[in-house]
């Protein structure tokens, strides 16, 4: 069942239609990010992975969006990944499913690091 924030549809997959405010970091900190009406997004599981996960589970589709602002507003990965983490949490995605696609996440991130380091000197 998908949230009543967001509706499937559009080029990436959902659609926001209703805007909300996302707080960063905790709530009332200050930070906050706009997910405007209209807003398209993804929610993205490698395919190797969709049995486990579903790129359409509600509890994921916020994190997805959040995710999704943040890089394209040219935020840093590890940042964006800690806010899908948190974001998700908020959902009430469960724990154990959360922090395991976080970690994939990060570690995903560090083999790409270390493939893009191939040939460099240590330093």
């Amino acid at each position: 069942m998908t949230p009543a924030w967001c509706e499937a549809g559009g080029a990436r997959g959902y659609v926001v239609t209703q805007a909300f405010t996302w707080d960063i970091g905790r709530e009332g900190a200050g930070l906050k990010l706009h997910v405007p009406e209209g807003r398209e997004f993804e929610s993205s599981v490698p395919r190797s992975l969709q049995w486990l996960w579903s790129p359409h589970d509600p509890y994921f589709l916020k994190a997805a969006v959040v995710h999704d602002i943040l890089l394209e507003d040219g935020n840093g990965a590890v940042f964006s990944d800690s806010q899908w983490f948190d974001a998700a949490r908020s959902a009430g995605a469960p724990g154990l499913k959360t922090w395991v696609a976080y970690f994939g996440m990060m570690g995903r991130r560090f083999l790409q690091w270390v493939w893009s380091r191939k040939g460099k000197p240590h330093v």
